[in-house]
């Protein structure tokens, strides 16, 4: 994990070693990242797929990185939406939103 404010590097914590920043709220987000993307694969699983994309944007805007963008992508493809698809896929090279 790096601090958000003097860029250190450590293990998740609550508080940065370096500079004593509080980083419950930095926790909490990447927390609250990786449980949207479980629930992202759950609704694949079970094939509701119009609440699978909506919970990959959801993830998208805590964090558009490459993992969002690929959770976006798959989302699409299962609903045929081929160009929204690739569009996710450029996005994350882009560094732009999704479609």
């Amino acid at each position: 994990m790096r601090c958000p404010t003097c860029r250190a590097v450590q293990e998740p914590s609550p508080e940065c070693r370096r500079c004593k920043c509080n980083l419950s709220l930095l926790i909490a987000t990447l927390d609250h990242q990786r449980a949207l993307h479980r629930a992202v694969l759950r609704e694949l699983r079970e094939r509701r797929y119009a609440a699978a994309l909506e919970l990959a944007r959801r993830r998208w805007t805590l964090s558009p990185d490459a993992t969002a963008a690929r959770l976006l992508s798959v989302c699409h493809l299962v609903r045929g939406h081929f160009q929204a698809a690739l569009a996710a896929c450029e996005s994350s090279r882009l560094g732009d939103g999704p479609e």
